[in-house]
């Protein structure tokens, strides 16, 4: 997909253009100005770029290499990485690829996150989110996450989103998790195909979906209906708040209207991660079983 970030003031969190300030892409635990540098081969200074995105677990990185190996610049291994089977797979791959492959010491890749699996891969670009593109699809999911701050949760929505199926995702550029090691881990290749977009206006983005015939729907306690009462359009907008203080104001304002997901106890609510995933699959469910449209 093309970019088009400059009409709406937003950025893809993916985009290679230089950041306003040099403010690096990553957020909510992921290095600020670069990985620190490292001895490379020869004994000469490494220096990981900060818009390269590191990407760390064995099936996040085994997604990238498969869907974008162009994107890949290095793969570091830990040291020792000949006794994993997973490990030696990533290196063929890598490999095959033509992508650089360095040993590093395990304490220099558990810097990206205890969870790494022993390999941390540096990509230099990912999926971009075409607006103009969206008026193609005859039927669509589009995702508005507000402040979402847990990389778990933005994890784990990523990884739904690829499996119903989602176009893209809009977050805040700040007070909120961006593309994280963490959360490339959690999303298990999801962040390779659902196209991740950070904007300081949710606004222009809303009044454009809504020219294209998209609805937006909240979830909120708030709501009059229930996500199941619902009769949803060919092109949805969900968009999801924050997980301790919900939707800001302005959010909500720019949905259609306000929904709710049934529960027994009003004590709790719902994981953010959760809601979503059944907003989305009850969206899923409704395309799927509506009938074409006639030409």
């Amino acid at each position: 997909m093309k970019k088009n970030n400059s009409k709406f003031g937003g950025k893809s969190s993916q985009s290679q253009r230089p950041q306003q300030g040099g403010k690096p892409p990553q957020r909510g635990g992921a290095p600020q100005k670069g990985a620190p540098a490292q001895r490379g081969g020869g004994g000469r200074e490494l220096e990981i770029p900060k818009e390269w995105r590191p990407v760390i677990g064995t099936h996040a990185i085994k997604e990238a290499l498969k869907v974008h190996p162009k994107m890949g610049k290095i793969l570091w291994l830990r040291q020792g990485w000949e006794s994993s089977a997973d490990l030696r797979e990533i290196q063929e791959l890598t490999q095959a690829a033509r992508i650089k492959i360095d040993n590093k010491p395990e304490s220099v890749i558990d810097r990206f996150g205890s969870s790494h699996q022993g390999a941390v891969l540096f990509m230099n670009g990912a999926p971009t989110l075409s607006v103009d593109g969206l008026e193609n699809f005859e039927k669509s999911i589009l995702l508005i996450l507000d402040g979402i701050e847990d990389p778990h949760n933005l994890g784990a929505i990523l990884r739904t989103s690829w499996l119903i199926g989602v176009q893209g995702v809009l977050v805040p550029e700040d007070r909120a998790v961006g593309l994280t090691p963490t959360v490339h881990k959690v999303a298990c290749g999801g962040a390779e195909h659902v196209p991740v977009v950070e904007t300081t206006n949710f606004t222009n983005y809303a009044e454009d979906f809504k020219k294209m015939g998209y609805w937006i729907y909240g979830l909120s306690p708030r709501g009059k209906k229930s996500i199941f009462e619902l009769d949803l359009p060919e092109k949805v907008v969900w968009a999801i708040g924050s997980e301790d203080k919900g939707m800001r104001v302005n959010t909500e304002r720019l949905c259609d209207e306000l929904v709710y997901i049934p529960q027994s106890s009003a004590a709790a609510s719902y994981n953010a991660s959760v809601a979503t995933a059944m907003a989305l699959t009850e969206t899923l469910r409704q395309h799927q079983n509506s009938k074409p449209r006639k030409k």
